[in-house]
């Protein structure tokens, strides 16, 4: 018996606990049912509810940038890396070593420069070694001049700073005297058709070498057509462009507006420059030469046409851009 009375005492129990959950279930389910019937306004929505929706993409805020402002700007950033470039360079020459490899470095691009100068010009091999000291030193003084002058705000490069007397160029009319320095003014002017006839000599068999003093003559009737060249076209009020590879350079009119007058107007220079050279070059030499010419004007013609793609691309771009 009182095992029994044990059982439902238990029994009676859970039954109580069961009646006061479900009680307590139903007392909140009844308040959130009139948390969502009631106002909008007595229940806020959680901040992530008032997102955009998917067809409405949030709108990307772009700060507008006036061109001059854009080029200020950039001028203002190359200003800075000149400046950075040049404290680089006085920190250079102001250590001997380094200042000795670049006065080295200097010479050696000058010899390149200026092959066959000493034959050129009749100079020694002493000369012309000490004329390369010479012209190495003038760079290398020009850098410091200029890099000095680019780190200091006061400095105007436009005041004449820059071009004041140079010590190397007197010891230089000094070395080579008056004939020997108009030799070597003119030998300066001739360096675009030296490097040419360099280049064509290179491709000549030898059974076909072209001798130094018809090289020269070479030299002397290229540059004199040229010059001839560029003459016209600044009596009709234009000038020329020049359009070079490694094997020389072609020439085309400046007023030519199409592609095709430009081609025209370089086809027509190339054929001056071939009449000129073939008053000094034989048959097979001549056909070398042909051959530079036309390489010159297919590389001639294939860079007029990617500028004529580029800027038809960049026309479509910023109409796109402001459309």
């Amino acid at each position: 018996m009182r095992i029994i009375v044990i059982a439902l005492t238990l029994v009676s129990a859970t039954l109580a606990g069961t009646t006061v959950y479900f009680a307590r279930e139903l007392q909140l389910e009844r308040g959130r049912s009139h948390a969502v019937a009631g106002p909008i306004a007595q229940t806020p929505p959680a901040p992530q509810a008032q997102l955009p929706l998917p067809s409405a993409p949030p709108v990307v805020q772009q700060t507008f940038t006036p061109p001059l402002a854009q080029a200020e700007s950039k001028e203002a950033d190359e200003k800075n890396m000149q400046v950075e470039l040049s404290r680089r360079t006085l920190k250079m020459l102001t250590d001997p070593a380094q200042r000795e490899g670049m006065l080295l470095e200097q010479k050696m691009m000058m010899r390149n420069m200026y092959p066959r100068l000493a034959q050129s010009i009749g100079m020694t091999n002493e000369e012309a070694d000490r004329l390369f000291t010479l012209l190495a030193q003038q760079q290398i003084d020009f850098q410091e001049k200029f890099a000095r002058c680019a780190v200091d705000p006061n400095c105007n490069e436009r005041d004449g700073g820059l071009n004041q007397t140079d010590p190397s160029a007197q010891e230089i009319a000094n070395l080579l005297g008056a004939d020997r320095q108009q030799q070597f003014e003119a030998y300066k002017n001739t360096l675009m058709e030296r490097e040419s006839v360099v280049q064509l000599r290179t491709r000549l068999p030898d059974a076909s070498r072209l001798p130094d003093e018809r090289a020269e003559a070479l030299v002397a009737a290229l540059a004199d057509e040229r010059q001839k060249i560029h003459m016209e076209a600044a009596q009709r009020g234009a000038g020329m462009n020049g359009y070079g590879t490694g094997v020389g350079v072609v020439f085309s009119a400046s007023d030519a507006a199409t592609p095709e007058a430009q081609l025209e107007s370089a086809q027509a220079n190339s054929r001056r420059m071939r009449a000129r050279a073939a008053e000094v070059l034989d048959t097979e030499q001549l056909r070398v030469f042909d051959e530079m010419q036309e390489e010159l004007l297919i590389s001639m013609m294939n860079q007029v046409r990617r500028k004529e793609e580029f800027a038809t691309n960049s026309s479509f771009t910023t109409a796109t851009i402001v459309n």
